[in-house]
């Protein structure tokens, strides 16, 4: 058997010859003819308009990366580094770096920091440091973790000294105000007028006379009561057929007394006790009085010393600190805003 290749016929002949078989002492032929190769217009087709749905992408993709990297990347061989992670799936260099920081964090986040560490004041003062002292990367974490614990101990700081300084415009005693009591109590004790009985004598009679118009104020401001009893026996069309029980505390009493009996507001009759002079005053009858007697160890508990931060612990928040602030309000500690009188008809 012979095998013959035509390449320029595109044709292979295979041929056999046998010893006694053909009388012309040939041999069988056999001729295959191989079809000519050709691309047909239906997978040219399909070829170009694939072409013409990804061509776009890679341009917008390859002008976008440019872009970004212009000034950083001219060359091909980094815009195929730039190109690579993306078109792969991979992640680029700096997500790498975020994951290595992250990771970072998280070992710091549970370290102590070091007694007696030197913090930079500023953001810039803490690059320079870093450039020049070249600390590590977990060094850099540390100092950073540091920053941020100091950084929320000056907020809390701040934001309990504005609470302390909101408690006291709302419940201090001015200046002022507060020397005229101690005036008016020093009156009291040097100066017999200042403690004369209140209302006179043959005047008693009348503090319990229905035909009168009485009125109970209890304060232990000295100059707001002047002002409403002054203002009530001005303004009203029979100031004689007035009287007043002006009630306040031991505190406030002497100075109290003092101003109205220097002062008198006639034709009104005044009459100015403490609550200490009430014999029903108990804590039988009144159970909260128990509470108020306490207002010193109370203030101690509360207060202290706050400047310093002895009585605040780290578990401290400014919502607890406000709520025992408004506990120490006279609004709730002052007898004055607990009791009731009772007038007769």
């Amino acid at each position: 058997m012979h095998l013959h290749f035509s390449p320029s016929m595109r044709s292979i002949t295979i041929s056999s010859s046998s010893s006694g078989g053909n009388v012309n002492g040939g041999g069988d032929l056999m001729k295959i003819k191989v079809a000519p190769r050709h691309i047909s217009y239906r997978t040219l087709f399909h070829t170009i308009l694939i072409l013409a749905f990804l061509l776009p992408f890679v341009f917008i993709l390859t002008a976008l990366v440019t872009l970004e990297g212009v000034n950083k990347c001219s060359s091909f061989d980094c815009l195929g580094r730039r190109l690579g992670p993306k078109l792969l799936g991979q992640a680029d260099d700096s997500g790498r770096l975020v994951k290595d920081f992250v990771k970072i964090l998280n070992q710091v986040n549970s370290d102590k920091v070091p007694d007696g560490l030197k913090l930079p004041e500023s953001f810039s003062q803490l690059v320079s440091e870093m450039k020049n002292n070249k600390h590590s990367a977990k060094d850099f974490a540390l100092i950073l973790k540091a920053m941020m614990e100091r950084s929320e101990r000056e907020i809390r700081e701040l934001k309990f000294s504005e609470l302390m300084n909101k408690h006291f415009a709302a419940s201090a005693i001015p200046k002022g105000i507060h020397c005229f009591s101690l005036r008016l109590t020093d009156e009291y004790s040097s100066n017999a007028h200042a403690r004369k009985q209140l209302p006179s004598p043959e005047l008693l009679p009348l503090l319990s006379d229905n035909s009168y118009y009485h009125f109970v104020l209890s304060t232990d401001n000295i100059l707001a009561a002047a002002v409403v009893v002054t203002s009530a026996v001005q303004s009203s069309l029979k100031p004689e057929k007035i009287v007043f029980h002006v009630i306040t505390d031991k505190k406030t009493y002497a100075g109290m007394h003092s101003w109205f009996a220097l002062n008198p507001v006639s034709p009104a009759i005044i009459e100015v006790k403490s609550v200490h002079q009430f014999d029903w005053l108990t804590r039988e009858n009144i159970p909260v009085l128990e509470a108020v007697e306490n207002h010193y160890g109370i203030r101690n508990y509360y207060h202290g010393n706050h400047v310093s931060g002895s009585n605040l612990s780290d578990t401290t928040t400014p919502r607890k600190f406000a709520s025992k602030l408004q506990a120490r309000s006279p609004k709730y500690i002052s007898l004055l805003n607990h009791l009731r009188i009772y007038l007769p008809e």
